[in-house]
Parts: C-alpha cells; structure tokens; sequence
C-alpha cells in the first residue's frame, strides 16, 4: 500500500484551494456584473426588480472564494509545518552520523599509533636478536600488514568525514587540537579572514577560529561579507612564487581533518607575504 507523505498531501490540497480561490473572485466578479446589469436594467424600465437568483450568485461566488481563501491560509501554514519538522529531522541526522563518523575515525586513529608501536618494537628485537631473524621478519611483514590495513581504514572514514562536510563543515574538538598543533610553529602570524554570511559557513569559520587562538595566530582582518559569494574553502597568498609556510602549513591541517581546502593567489586582495583564508558555501 502507498502512503502519501503529509507534506505531498498538504501541498495537494494547497494547490487545490488556491484553484477554489481563484474560480470564486471569477465567479464573484461574473455575479458582480450580473448584478450590476439588472440593476441598470431596472433603472431603465426594462425590468420590474432585480431576480432573487442575481443575489444568491453573489454570496454562492463569495462563499466559494472564502473558502478557497480560509483552505489555502490553512493548507500554507500546514506546508511550511511540515518542511520545517523535515528540515530539523534531516540536521538531527547529519548531526549524528557525523558524531559516529569521527568517533570511528579516532578508534581508528588510535589502533594505527598502537600498531606503529608494536612495529617499532619488533624492529629493535630484530636488530638484538640476529638469530631469530627470519622468525622477526614474518612478524614485521604481519604487523606492518596491520597498519596499512588500519591506515586503509582511516583513509576510508576520512572520505566519508569530507563528505559529511559539504553537509554540515565544523571541526571536531581533536581536529581542532590537531590544526592548532599544526600551526603552533607559526605563532605571532596574522591571518585576513573572509567568510560568507552563511549559517553552516560561520560554524566552520568559529571552529577554525578556536584554534587560531589556542596557535597564537591573529586575525588582522576578519570580515563577514553579505554581497561577495566564496565557494568553498580557499587559502590564497599574494604570489604563488613566494608560499608563506604558514599557508602550506593550513592547507595541509584542514585537508587532514577532511576539508577541501583550494589554493589561489589574489595579489589585489592579499598583501605580500601574508595570508588570508576565504570560507563559503560549497
């Protein structure tokens, strides 16, 4: 059996009261007119009095219109109800799946560092122990197997973490350890910050913003534009012949934490030797 969405029924019997709307004000304007003639009619003494069927029209035509009027204020407000639960059900979601994702890839993450460990390990018993060189050796080829598998692992929730971003991009608590680690050699240095004013781009922006700070990296300009539309991420820089490292450095973090960070240089916009980070919509 079919079930109708309640959305997709709302927006029916919208539709059909803007139509019952629309066929009342013809039919009362017709009646109107009706009217008007036979008074005009009677002025003149070609009729006696108006008919009794004349004024019924009238109120049958505006009956109709109201109550296509009343169905489709009714049916509007339910339509907008209806996209409004969707649309939080929908962030809900997202909002879910990404907190699984990156739990998953820190799992992840963790079981990589602990077999690297135990590689490191085996590789100082193989260099004391020559004699059990052979044996050490199908251990080491068995461990390291173990980390391409877990680094395979975290490559795979890393594509998916970038493409739960162009739903909902923000940085988890670690990747924004992780960016202010990367850019801590970077201390004392300023950032032009340009950003659109767009919900999901401000909750990326302020994410990205928290770990300027715990970096020591300023911001000598920070702009929230309403005319200009950037697309995506984008780290740009004066000249692409002279690449501060603080650039390389935050194209290299964001891309980590699975953001799809583009490079340009914008020597109108960007003054030498710094750089400035332009965030939009994707």
């Amino acid at each position: 059996m079919y079930i109708v969405p309640p959305l997709d029924s709302a927006s029916h019997w919208l539709t059909a009261s803007n139509i019952v709307y629309v066929a009342g004000a013809l039919l009362t304007f017709g009646a109107a007119i009706h009217v008007l003639l036979e008074k005009r009619a009677v002025l003149a003494g070609r009729r006696q009095r108006e008919s009794f069927w004349a004024e019924a029209s009238v109120v049958i035509a505006a009956s109709v219109s109201v109550l296509g009027t009343i169905g489709a204020i009714h049916f509007s407000n339910t339509v907008s109800h209806f996209k409004d639960v969707d649309l939080a059900t929908y962030e809900k979601q997202a909002d879910s799946q990404i907190a699984q994702l990156n739990k998953e890839a820190a799992d992840a993450t963790e079981s990589a560092g602990d077999a690297n460990l135990k590689n490191t390990q085996l590789q100082i018993e193989l260099s004391s122990h020559e004699t059990t060189e052979s044996k050490a050796e199908a251990e080491l080829a068995k461990e390291n197997k173990a980390t391409s598998d877990f680094a395979h692992a975290l490559a795979q929730q890393q594509a998916t973490m970038a493409e739960q971003a162009h739903v909902s991009p923000i940085l988890t608590d670690y990747q924004i350890t992780a960016l202010a680690a990367a850019l801590g050699p970077f201390r004392g240095s300023d950032v032009l910050f340009h950003a659109t004013s767009d919900t999901t781009v401000l909750r990326l922006k302020r994410t990205i913003e928290i770990a300027f700070q715990r970096a020591g990296i300023t911001e000598s300009y920070n702009s929230i534009d309403m005319g200009e539309l950037y697309q995506g991420v984008t780290v740009a820089v004066h000249d692409p012949a002279d690449v501060p490292g603080l650039a390389n450095a935050l194209v290299l973090s964001l891309r980590a934490a699975g953001i799809d960070v583009q490079t340009a240089s914008v020597p109108q916009r960007v003054p030498a030797g710094k750089v400035a980070l332009f965030l939009g919509p994707n």
